[in-house]
């Protein structure tokens, strides 16, 4: 009676093992991608000249391409700036910019998990420059 007793609590263990993965996120894959400013209580803003972008990309230790994509000030008449797509290291991306014009520059960061694949994550910041 012990051993039947024994088999049947090990068979129901190990049913509830097998079960609980099942309940797990359906996709632990996702990414997510957030801007680290020095000072997070004001809106990010730069003067002209060299600014760094550095793009976090989440969980930590994901590894992927980041592409960074500075959309310039409508009617500003200078052109996009692209930070090519760059190997994530040590969990963040940077990508420095020469911003030529004031006003407000839209920054587009793209995540894709290797050259071939499309991009799975984005986010999207804006930056006011001024001189």
């Amino acid at each position: 009676m012990r051993r039947v007793l024994l088999a049947a609590l090990f068979v129901a263990s190990s049913v509830g093992i097998y079960m609980v993965p099942a309940s797990a996120d359906s996709n632990p894959s996702k990414v997510t991608l957030s801007y680290d400013f020095s000072d997070n209580g004001n809106a990010p803003s730069a003067s002209s000249g060299n600014f760094t972008v550095v793009v976090d990309v989440l969980p930590e230790r994901t590894p992927g391409l980041v592409r960074v994509v500075a959309v310039s000030p409508q009617d500003s008449g200078v052109s996009n700036l692209v930070c090519r797509f760059q190997a994530v290291d040590h969990s963040s991306v940077k990508c420095q910019f020469n911003f030529t014009a004031a006003g407000t520059w839209s920054i587009h960061a793209q995540y894709e998990t290797d050259q071939n694949s499309d991009i799975s994550a984005w986010a999207v910041t804006n930056i006011r420059v001024g001189y």
